[in-house]
């Protein structure tokens, strides 16, 4: 079971946007908990791709490209190629659900890592023109837009319903 903590409503900057970032990576994985492979691959509605394993792949991806190239800006995508940009919605299959879940915990527990030995007001990019406050509010967002498709492909597989 996953452990999901509600974020502390008073603090420091920097521990409510770790509080925040971790309770939307934990919501995400509760949406997957009990499911089969073959349930996390249910798609939405035609024509869209999503499904609740493509969300876990695409935010796997974002914390790639908004934690890890803090560490390496040369940093790549996973998933997604020039051949195939959609690979994280639409690559995922049942036989791989376990790995791909694993995959995800994995980059979120680097990310964690490499934001926690950097400043809020240390910046990157090429020009270095963001901050890491602008990268955590960046995956905050992602993970807000991505949990409601989250609720209703969970809805939809099994009936479950709530945060």
């Amino acid at each position: 079971m996953t452990e999901r903590a509600e974020p502390e409503g008073t603090g420091d900057e920097r521990s409510l946007l770790d509080g925040w970032l971790d309770y939307y990576r934990a919501t995400l994985l509760v949406k997957c908990e009990g499911l089969t492979g073959e349930q996390l691959v249910i798609r939405s509605c035609e024509p869209s791709p999503m499904s609740l394993i493509g969300l876990v792949r695409h935010m796997t991806e974002m914390e790639r490209m908004y934690g890890h190239r803090l560490a390496d800006w040369g940093t790549g995508l996973l998933y997604c190629t020039d051949e195939d940009e959609e690979a994280d919605f639409e690559g995922g299959t049942a036989a791989r659900a376990a790995e791909d879940l694993e995959t995800f915990r994995a980059h979120c527990a680097r990310t964690r890592e490499i934001m926690a030995a950097r400043e809020l007001d240390d910046t990157f990019g090429k020009t270095n023109s963001y901050t890491l406050r602008w990268f955590y509010l960046y995956l905050a967002k992602e993970y807000a837009r991505h949990l409601g498709h989250a609720d209703l492909l969970r809805e939809r597989i099994d009936g479950a319903t709530g945060e």
